[in-house]
């Protein structure tokens, strides 16, 4: 199961005494922190990091290129465009160019239409981790997995949270309520050595 940038079993061995993590009382509130955690990383780094077969971007056709909101890039079935909101989307053969894996940047060689057109990229692209509970899947060919200092980055910033919501009073070691965890994240800003980690993978391109 998702709960961040590994599965919640795994997120509560960095945060639960080995004596609870054998117990469901806390898992609704460790995966609202880890999945809250994930979501305060990527907008800090304005993109998207898990890893998406057939993931989908939209742009406006009055350009030659894009950057997509999730990578490394693994590969470009389709792009297609629509020309009003009414009509459908038709695929253009050979629209792609050469992508650049490491940075989302896909290239179409030429400009592809007009600013009232629309778009569409499907790809397969993000950072790979094991959600399993047991930690059986295995990285797939071709994908890239989540780099260590990503994740030790996101596990440090889970740990401030669950520190700082025992020190706000909420009520969850004798409820294991998830009530306040999101107001709670919202409160534990990013620390200053998780910024120098993401500053590393912060998306500059908006084009």
């Amino acid at each position: 199961m998702n709960a961040g940038f590994s599965s919640l079993t795994a997120l509560k061995a960095q945060l639960l005494a080995e004596a609870l993590r054998a117990g469901t009382k806390y898992d609704t509130v460790l995966m609202t922190l880890g999945l809250g955690v994930a979501a305060q990383c990527e907008k800090f780094c304005n993109r998207k990091f898990s890893r998406i077969p057939g993931a989908l971007f939209y742009c406006t056709a009055d350009r030659d290129h894009c950057f997509v909101d999730r990578y490394p890039i693994e590969s470009v079935s389709a792009v297609a465009m629509q020309s009003d909101p009414t009509s459908g989307y038709e695929e253009l053969s050979g629209a792609v160019l050469n992508w650049e894996a490491a940075s989302g940047l896909i290239s179409f060689g030429s400009r592809l239409g007009n600013w009232n057109q629309t778009v569409r990229v499907t790809f397969t692209g993000g950072y790979w981790w094991d959600i399993t509970e047991d930690a059986s899947d295995s990285l797939p060919t071709n994908a890239t997995a989540v780099p260590d200092d990503l994740k030790l980055a996101w596990l440090t910033q889970c740990r401030l949270v669950w520190q700082a919501m025992d020190k706000l009073g909420v009520d969850i070691v004798r409820t294991g309520s998830a009530s306040g965890v999101n107001n709670t994240i919202g409160t534990v800003a990013l620390s200053d050595g998780v910024k120098e980690t993401l500053l590393a993978y912060r998306r500059y391109q908006i084009s």
